[in-house]
């Protein structure tokens, strides 16, 4: 089950990520516009904003599994639509549909796999669903410029996701066979429960300032350093690289050292306030082996508490497994709202045009996340009075 989630999550940003490393072709083929390019990029975010809380609530009432195959099928079917897009409206009509296997994925997450692993190991299994989404996007810039055309990029990634549709509806599961089920919930009781819990919040408003503020890192550190920095693109963006690799590193190290310490806490706050630190120290100071020092850690830092915290529907005893559908729709719908609203409305126009705000606002948006995780409880399995 943890090898089909991963490999669910790799599929579907392989398949959206894909418009990204075609950028240079889709934009005299679709005759759009940078910032209509990157309105396409950005609005499978907007699907999950809108549909997080359904499909959680959704997975309480029907079954998580059943609610991801339904998600990975339309998904399936839309990469083959968008091989007819023929415009811009077409082509962001497809994005936006393209964002439902996603949607139906991110906010039954932790339910699936809190079903399967003991609340100690559900920050490391949580870190490898993650690093899976890095490994999509990886994958679709390094292999989009291969494919001999736009048509033959997207049907090949169709085919995939389809493949992996089915695979899931072959083998995907809520629950080990004979575990005992939680009782699946009417939508209203459900909802009611996620939306009452104070902690719930707490992880999705964390995880609005950190996905806004790490999607504006990782989209723009490359132009930066080329622009800011004088360096060729291709240097530029192997440096940027670096924090995406140290960030799929320090999801799977990070929660297992939590989970051997069976403390959270000591990750999430303090984790991210470095995570800060050395986002700013790496565009500030000059270019050089410091750069890569702090681009590493920031991306190891980032890397431990994002698992943590999304594990967090599974891992509060006020929710329970019943409602964790619910609950990780709540903080699915902050997250993915933050990814669309925050870099394009917030950081980009608050920094007017000057790279050196720009960074000074990613650290600030990281230092609101580790002010919003230091509200998190204690949940490892060593906390007092637990």
């Amino acid at each position: 089950m943890l090898f089909l989630i991963f490999l669910m999550n790799t599929v579907f940003n392989f398949l959206i990520f894909q418009l990204g490393g075609l950028a240079g072709r889709v934009m005299p083929a679709f005759h759009i516009r940078p910032e209509q390019l990157a309105m396409v990029l950005s609005v499978p975010f907007l699907t999950n904003a809108f549909l997080g809380i359904p499909a959680g609530a959704a997975a309480d009432r029907f079954g998580a599994a059943r609610v991801v195959a339904i998600g990975a099928a339309l998904t399936a079917l839309c990469g083959f639509g968008r091989m007819g897009a023929a415009s811009f409206g077409t082509l962001f009509a497809w994005m936006f549909m393209l964002g439902l296997g996603p949607a139906f994925l991110n906010a039954n997450a932790a339910k699936i796999l809190g079903a399967w692993f003991e609340p100690r190991a559900m920050g490391m299994a949580m870190g490898i669903y993650i690093a899976g989404a890095n490994a999509g996007i990886t994958l679709a810039l390094a292999t989009s410029a291969l494919f001999p055309s736009i048509r033959s990029a997207f049907l090949t990634s169709a085919a995939i996701a389809t493949g992996t549709a089915v695979l899931w509806a072959l083998l995907g599961k809520s629950r080990p066979k004979g575990a005992h089920g939680a009782e699946m919930q009417p939508i209203a009781k459900s909802l009611g429960v996620a939306l009452r819990g104070k902690n719930v919040w707490i992880g999705a408003i964390a995880m609005f300032f950190f996905m806004g503020t790490f999607v504006t890192q990782n989209g723009f550190l490359a132009n930066a350093l080329a622009q800011g920095k004088g360096i060729n693109p291709l240097t530029a963006g192997l440096i940027a690289s670096v924090l995406a690799v140290a960030f799929i590193v320090g999801t799977v190290v990070g929660p297992m050292i939590s989970a051997r310490l069976g403390l959270m806490r000591p990750f999430l706050a303090p984790a991210a306030v470095l995570a800060a630190i050395a986002s700013y120290l790496a565009w500030a100071l000059p270019l050089g082996p410091l750069t890569l020092l702090f681009l590493i850690v920031a991306g190891l830092m980032l890397g431990t508490a994002i698992p943590l915290v999304m594990a967090l529907p599974m891992l509060l005893p006020e929710i329970g497994r019943a409602n964790a559908g619910s609950a990780g729709g709540v903080i699915s719908t902050l997250q993915m709202a933050g990814a669309f609203l925050i870099p394009s409305y917030v950081i980009l126009p608050l920094a007017s045009a000057s790279l050196n705000h720009v960074f000074l606002f990613i650290c600030i948006g990281y230092l609101v996340f580790a002010a919003a995780s230091s509200l998190i409880p204690e949940l490892g399995h060593k906390a007092p009075q637990r």
